[in-house]
């Protein structure tokens, strides 16, 4: 029920990691840079564009995050790009590394970043002359309702499943579309 729902203020609930590492460093050279050129919009799906750090030959610094992290682009919030990291990684300076905390459970977390809400104010605060973007202070006065802990996990997971479903199926439909234009075209070949 909706009355079982609590307003929760953000800096009392998320972590924003300041865990800049050297990407130059021996240990993250095979880990993925997922960067927000990376995810594709209001999705959280990586493409495959992923390249390691060595690969990309990174040198500035870059923030680390974990399975379970919550990654959000703070460059063009109204891009949409976020990720529930599934890896070890290394993420842009232009993306956050989020962590619930105080009973807030990370893929409600994650879940809560694709609201119509949070979406319409992070750019609501991010328009400004230059670059738009969303920093610190502007995510930490933002607030929001939350269930239970139980139940954050269950819309969590739930949500998660439908976008592995949305995912899966997409990639189905295409591999279907590049068949039947392999077939099409080697029909006109052959005609």
């Amino acid at each position: 029920m909706l009355n079982d729902w609590e307003q929760r203020k953000w800096i009392d609930c998320v972590d924003i990691s300041t865990e800049m590492v050297d990407p130059t460093l021996d240990e993250y050279a095979e880990m993925p840079h997922i960067a927000p050129g990376n995810i594709e919009s209001f999705s959280g799906r990586i493409l495959d564009n992923v390249k390691t750090v060595r690969e990309e030959q990174l040198i500035s610094g870059k923030f680390r995050f974990r399975p379970n992290d919550v990654v959000y682009g703070k460059i063009n919030p109204q891009l949409g790009k976020y990720f529930y990291a599934s890896v070890d990684g290394l993420t842009s300076a232009d993306a956050y590394v989020f962590n619930g905390k105080n009973g807030l459970t990370q893929k409600f977390l994650f879940s809560l970043l694709q609201t119509n809400d949070f979406y319409k104010y992070s750019v609501s605060v991010s328009r400004r002359s230059g670059m738009p973007k969303i920093n610190r202070d502007e995510l930490n006065t933002y607030s929001f309702l939350a269930p239970s802990v139980a139940e954050q996990e269950k819309i969590g997971c739930y949500l998660l499943h439908i976008d592995r479903l949305i995912t899966l199926h997409q990639r189905k439909c295409d591999e279907t579309s590049l068949f039947t234009f392999v077939s099409n075209e080697m029909i006109k070949i052959h005609i």
